[in-house]
């Protein structure tokens, strides 16, 4: 079930409260701030790709979304601590 905005406003202060006051004993407030980040990323890339596939890509909205998912693949990358080759798409 999706949470209203008031909802998702009210957890996100709270995960931010959370980790200001180093109160995240089980790392909830981390998850969840890292998963709505993520979110918000992949939303990004989701709207260019529904205008994509109702009107084709011209090369403005193709270069956008190879930046939104290069954005991505760094993110993992840096995460993972990795230095695997990049491939450009």
């Amino acid at each position: 079930m999706r949470p209203s905005k008031e909802q998702m406003t009210s957890a996100l202060n709270e995960a931010n409260r959370m980790r200001i006051a180093d109160d995240d004993p089980q790392a909830l407030a981390k998850c969840f701030l890292y998963l709505q980040q993520r979110n918000h990323s992949l939303e990004e890339i989701f709207k260019h790709l529904e205008y994509f596939l109702e009107f084709g890509m011209p090369a403005e909205e193709h270069a956008k979304l190879l930046r939104l998912v290069e954005g991505i693949r760094e993110q993992d990358l840096s995460e993972r601590g990795g230095n695997e080759a990049r491939f450009g798409l």
